[in-house]
């Protein structure tokens, strides 16, 4: 039965099958990421959810739980952390603890397939998500086993399912066999861009009026343009001197953090005023410190993670642009939250980025993997500063207009009230 609520029930998910794939990497433990850490376009969507649409509770798994349940200071949800079944973690063991693990990469996409399907298989789980009976779930991306699985489970309960594309593939799909039947069957499916909902349509036969286009949902209030002055002293840099910004996960083989630093010290010699500002940390980050002593020595900067609107907002609003050369996105967070505050943005061309970007008018975009246009571009950004920053107002009026919480609250709403949205 039903259960009749002033406000509707959310049960959000993330993407990663447990805990300890993700977190612990960026030095999160579960008692911060369950009571002030707000680091991610999850926390930018389940804080909007919590505050415009109904209540949420973010349901994790581990491990080894270390608390059950907290509620969130920032973002207001409740977050439950739950065991993840006996078999995933058997699993999970037996992949990621031998010595001689990281040797079996081919082993890995078939582990990670079925782990992604039985993570939730727990009995802790299936009576908690019972007894709490969510009106909707709301699903970081439509890829995985976890999002089959939850299809079911939602379809079990008589609710809704929401699911938003964070930058997937379809080559990379895990149980991609079922991905024809599940896909086509959620209730809406956000994604980031335009060419993501065409491939929905065309491949996956989804239904265009079950497809919404709604980038991350950014506070423009807290990321807004405000004097260089003021930016630098507030980032603790020097004002006399120019900045590049990278802002993201030191995850190369995604971000290609190293691309970037290749193109810099290439350029470097050219303009000795300026340095390049790495904001993020990760598995590669010691890789990437030893090639950046390598090849641009005292050039370029790395500052860690970085938490906190104020901080953020003071580093782009002092940048030149923002870099971000990914492989592949969704629609990422840092490019909303540095055009918000006026900062062009160099990107390749994956993803949303393409939503905001518009090349030549609030930055550049260039084809992912093609580090000579990387160069190039930013070549030109840094010869000709009088042109980026013609670029800011226009950054800045493109960010309100598409990623304001206002702006995305209102699709929001037509999702969960089963209304169209293009």
């Amino acid at each position: 039965m039903r259960l009749r609520r002033e406000r509707p029930l959310i049960a959000f998910f993330d993407h990663c099958d447990v805990f300890e794939d993700f977190y612990p990497h960026y030095g999160i433990d579960q008692r911060n990421f369950a009571t002030r850490w707000a680091g991610t376009g999850n926390h930018a969507f389940v804080s909007l959810l919590q505050r415009e649409i109904g209540d949420v509770i973010w349901y994790a798994f581990s491990l080894a739980p270390q608390l059950s349940e907290a509620q969130h200071e920032l973002v207001r949800c409740r977050i439950k952390i739950l065991p993840s079944s006996w078999l995933h973690r058997r699993l999970w063991r037996l992949f990621y603890l031998p010595a001689a693990a990281w040797r079996w990469r081919r082993a890995y996409p078939p582990y990670a397939t079925v782990a992604s399907y039985v993570s939730l298989a727990s009995r802790s789980f299936l009576a908690t998500i019972r007894r709490d009976r969510p009106d909707f779930f709301f699903v970081q991306d439509y890829s995985s086993g976890r999002f089959d699985v939850l299809l079911a489970v939602a379809r079990a309960l008589g609710a809704r399912l929401i699911a938003y594309h964070s930058g997937s593939r379809p080559d990379r799909y895990l149980g991609r066999a079922a991905k024809r039947w599940t896909i086509p069957r959620a209730d809406r499916l956000v994604v980031s861009s335009q060419d993501e909902k065409k491939m929905l349509i065309e491949r996956f036969r989804v239904a265009p009026a079950r497809i919404s286009v709604i980038l991350t949902p950014i506070d423009t209030s807290a990321f807004r343009p405000f004097g260089r002055a003021m930016a630098t002293r507030l980032a603790g840099l020097d004002p006399d001197r120019r900045y590049v910004l990278f802002v993201g996960r030191l995850d190369d083989s995604v971000k290609r953090v190293s691309a970037l630093i290749r193109s810099f010290a290439g350029l470097a010699p050219l303009h000795p005023d300026v340095d390049l500002l790495v904001a993020g940390e990760g598995p590669d980050g010691q890789g990437l410190r030893r090639l950046a002593a390598e090849l641009a020595p005292g050039r370029v900067r790395f500052l860690g993670w970085i938490t906190g609107a104020e901080t953020l907002a003071a580093l782009y609003n002092s940048a030149e642009c923002l870099v971000l050369p990914s492989r592949s996105e969704g629609f990422p967070t840092v490019v909303g939250e540095a055009m918000a505050c006026g900062t062009p943005v160099l990107a390749s061309s994956v993803g949303g980025v393409g939503e905001l970007v518009v090349d030549g008018l609030t930055g550049w975009l260039f084809p992912p993997g093609d580090d000579a246009a990387l160069g190039d571009r930013l070549s030109f950004a840094l010869t000709y500063p009088d042109v980026t920053a013609r670029m800011r107002p226009a950054a800045r009026r493109i960010a309100e207009a598409r990623v304001s919480p206002a702006a995305v609250a209102v699709e929001l709403r037509r999702c969960f009230s089963g209304g169209g949205s293009g």
